[in-house]
C-alpha cells in the first residue's frame, strides 16, 4: 500500500503546526511591539528620565521590523526540511490541543486565584510524573525562545539608552553601511553577555519559561504527556526542535537589525527637530 506525496506533506505539516502552536511562535513574535511599553517602564524605573520620549520612536520601528506572518512562514519552511519520523500527527495534534487547554487553565487559575487547581498541580509534580514533566519542560524549545524574547528586549533597552547618549546624534547620522555593521555588533554583544543584562537576563527568562511549562504540563492527561515526551525525545522531535530554535534565532536577529536601523533613522529625524543642547 502506498501513501501519496500530498498525504505525507499533510502529515508533516500537521506535526509542524502542532509544534508551532505549543511553542507559541506566532504569539511571541506578534507581542514584540507591545513589549516596548514594559521596556520603557523598566528603563524609567532604573532612572532613565528620557525613556518615555524614546518609546514613541522605538515602537513604530519595532512594528515595522517584526512581520510575524512572514517570520512564522520562514520558520515553517525550516521545519518542513526536517525528515519525517514515526510521529502520529493525530496523536500529537491532540496532545497539543490538551497543552493549549492547560495553558488557558493556568491563566484562569492565576486570574481567579484558584487554590484548588494550584494544589492539584503541586500534587501531580510531587508524584512519579514530576520527573517526566520537568524533563519534558527542558526538552521543549520554549525556554530558548523566551531567551530570544529577552534578547530583543535588551536590544530595545539599548535603543532607549542611546536616546539620551551624548553621541546619539553622531551615531544616528552615520552612513547606512557603517551603521549596519555597528548595529550587528551590538546584537552579537548582547547575545554573548551574561552580566548586567537589562531589563531581563536571558537565563532568567529561560528559567521562568521552564516554570510556566512545568505547571502547564502538570495538567495534561498521562496519554498526552506520554505522546509529547516520546515526540521531543525522538530523532524527529529533536531535529524539529533544533530547526525551530535556529530559524527563530535567525529571523529574530534579522528583525532586531531592522528595528535598530529603523529606530536610528527615525532618531536622526527627531534630533533634527529636537537638537541636543550641544548641537545648537
Amino acid at each position: 500500500m502506498t501513501v501519496s506525496a500530498p498525504a505525507l506533506a499533510s502529515a508533516s505539516g500537521e506535526i509542524d503546526e502542532a509544534l508551532l502552536r505549543m511553542e507559541q511562535v506566532g504569539p511571541r513574535l506578534s507581542a514584540m511591539p507591545s513589549a516596548v511599553g514594559s521596556v520603557v517602564k523598566a528603563a524609567t524605573d532604573r532612572g532613565d528620565a528620557e525613556a518615555s520620549k524614546a518609546g514613541p520612536i522605538l515602537e513604530p520601528a519595532v512594528r515595522a521590523s517584526f512581520d510575524p506572518k512572514g517570520m512564522v512562514a520562514e520558520i515553517s519552511d525550516s521545519l518542513a526540511e526536517v525528515a519525517d519520523g514515526k510521529t502520529d500527527p493525530a496523536a500529537l495534534a491532540k496532545a497539543a490541543a490538551a497543552f493549549e487547554d492547560g495553558r488557558k487553565k493556568i491563566a484562569e487559575m492565576y486570574a481567579g486565584q484558584d487554590q484548588a487547581t494550584a494544589k492539584q498541580i503541586e500534587a501531580r509534580i510531587a508524584t512519579d510524573d514530576g520527573s517526566r514533566i520537568r524533563q519534558l519542560a527542558d526538552l521543549m524549545a520554549a525556554p530558548d525562545l523566551a531567551a530570544e524574547t529577552a534578547l530583543t528586549a535588551q536590544v530595545m533597552y539599548v535603543s532607549l539608552e542611546a536616546f539620551s547618549d551624548a553621541n546619539s546624534a553622531e551615531l544616528a547620522s552615520t552612513s547606512p553601511e557603517k551603521l549596519k555593521s555597528e548595529l550587528g555588533g551590538v546584537i552579537a554583544s548582547l547575545r554573548d553577555r551574561t552580566e548586567n543584562e537589562k531589563p531581563v537576563p536571558k537565563d532568567v527568562a529561560r528559567m521562568e519559561e521552564k516554570a510556566r511549562l512545568t505547571v502547564t504540563l502538570a495538567l495534561l492527561p498521562n496519554e498526552d504527556l506520554l505522546v509529547l515526551s516520546d515526540f521531543y525525545q525522538s530523532a524527529e522531535g529533536m531535529a524539529k526542535r533544533q530547526a525551530l530554535v535556529e530559524s527563530y534565532k535567525q529571523v529574530s536577529d534579522q528583525a532586531n537589525s531592522r528595528m535598530l536601523a529603523e529606530y536610528f533613522s527615525a532618531l536622526a529625524g527627531y534630533l533634527k527637530t529636537h537638537p541636543r543642547p550641544q548641537q545648537q
